[in-house]
């Protein structure tokens, strides 16, 4: 029998919780290794060389996940969906804006997994001799990627428990085939090609080069902080939790980013599966692209599960199957747009700052509560973790600022730096360290005291606060 607190708000008890260290490895590297990292490498390796892509790629996805991992210990330690218990840091209205944040923000996620998979899928097609438009860049690449997006939807309305089986089945297979593409790599072009190829597009200012990849690395390291407690819920232990986040999401899953980087430092594009068409040997390519295939399919799943969790437990009147359905559509219309395939580097950027501020200032919060909620104030909307009008004025203070530096520093979509100080530093984690900084020393300074209700209040108070 499916339990319905899998489905729902309800927190997670002891004995519901069904995911150990294996199983967060398992569920992460088959999160990770998809068109994130395939595609963030590929950017990588555009810009810069591969002496300095390889160690870009690990820190850029391992420190922004040490930096923003505390977060998986709170919603491991009391069971709870990410945002409801954030209602606690931000209040009930501020967690609301940070819900729609995430929400919208999130689509995003599942059509570039879905682009890469139909990018994979037509070439598959092609290289096994298969002619049609299924077997075309256009209109077959879209075509497929919205068939990604319905086979990934199945798979998340299946709920965590087929998840967990399907992903270690996923899991073993992705690792083992990228590190065979990463031997076979070197073993055909050798260290030193590989290592004396210049990037084929790097910026004129070669700081810029190294600046920009590290900003786009970043981007994904700080990413993954939206989506921690939905899955940190279904954890048997914190220390589960905590390790197998950021090893799986850091460590493990970059491999896949410094494959996409060498490749695209070889052949000059940023789509991994461009390499995997023109090494030219049958059955590296075929399984090359069946890796791609699998791996986004298995991340659409892992993207569509806690966005429904997260949107069921704000709106619990809403049915797990239409809210599904829902994202499934969202990311088709996106995939159908011309040119978001392309706009990776921007999209990351603006995920960056978005997720960069978010974890300074809620690790601020686990350092000064010591991570306490107290489960019943997340609960009560009219009486529970009020603030000012539904609003932490702190947490709002620490996002205007961190926001505003991150913008002057690296403006996303133009790319222009107002202030002048990229690419002598990157935006994403000093953004991260102003929120933290600016958050501590609001709430310890106790500034806004007389706006905050951070406990249950009377029933004739709360009516006050209305």
């Amino acid at each position: 029998m499916v339990k319905e607190v899998y489905f729902s708000l309800l927190p997670t008890k002891r004995s519901e919780r069904i995911y150990g260290f294996g199983d967060f490895l398992a569920v992460q590297i088959s999160f990770g290794i998809a068109a994130w990292f395939f595609l963030v490498g590929g950017f990588t390796g555009l810009w810069v060389k591969a002496s300095h892509a390889i160690p870009i790629v690990l820190f850029g996805n391992i420190v922004p996940l040490l930096l923003a991992s505390p977060i998986a210990i709170l919603f491991a330690r009391y069971g709870t969906e990410q945002f409801l218990g954030h209602r606690a840091l931000f209040g009930q209205r501020g967690s609301d804006v940070w819900v729609i944040i995430y929400l919208t923000s999130s689509v995003g996620w599942i059509a570039y997994a879905a682009l890469l998979m139909g990018s994979s899928t037509w070439k598959l097609l092609e290289a096994m001799g298969v002619s049609g438009i299924l077997a075309t860049e256009n209109p077959g690449m879209i075509l497929w990627a919205f068939v990604g997006s319905v086979i990934g939807g199945y798979i998340a309305w299946r709920g965590p428990g087929f998840l967990k089986w399907a992903l270690r089945i996923a899991a073993a297979f992705l690792v083992i085939v990228l590190i065979i593409l990463i031997v076979e790599l070197f073993a055909v072009y050798g260290v030193e090609k590989i290592f004396t190829t210049p990037p084929p597009e790097p910026f004129e200012d070669p700081a810029w080069s190294i600046a920009s990849a590290i900003e786009v690395n970043v981007g994904l390291g700080f990413s993954w902080a939206f989506w921690y407690g939905q899955w940190t819920r279904l954890a048997k232990t914190e220390r589960a939790a905590y390790h197998g986040c950021w090893l799986g999401w850091g460590l493990l899953a970059s491999t896949a980013g410094i494959f996409s980087a060498l490749t695209a430092i070889l052949v000059g594009s940023f789509d991994p599966t461009d390499w995997l068409i023109a090494y030219g040997i049958p059955w590296v390519t075929i399984v090359g692209l069946f890796l791609i295939l699998v791996a986004n399919i298995s991340s659409i799943a892992c993207l569509i599960y806690p966005m429904s969790i997260t949107t069921r437990t704000r709106w619990p009147r809403f049915r797990w199957t239409p809210i599904v359905v829902v994202f499934v559509v969202a990311s088709i219309v996106l995939e159908a747009i011309p040119g978001v395939f392309e706009s990776y580097n921007k999209y990351l950027a603006i995920i960056s700052l978005l997720t960069g501020v978010y974890s300074g200032i809620a690790v601020a919060d686990y350092l000064i509560t010591r991570g306490t909620l107290k489960l019943r104030a997340l609960y009560d909307r009219k009486r529970g973790y009020r603030y000012w009008r539904g609003f932490n004025i702190s947490a709002v203070i620490a996002t205007i600022v961190a926001a505003v530096f991150y913008l002057t520093t690296l403006e996303p979509i133009s790319w222009t730096s107002a202030n002048g100080l990229f690419p002598y530093i990157t935006a994403g984690i000093p953004a991260y360290f102003i929120a933290f900084v600016i958050y501590y020393v609001l709430t310890k300074s106790k500034v806004f005291d007389r706006f905050y209700a951070p406990t249950l209040l009377p029933a004739s108070e709360a009516q006050k606060q209305t």
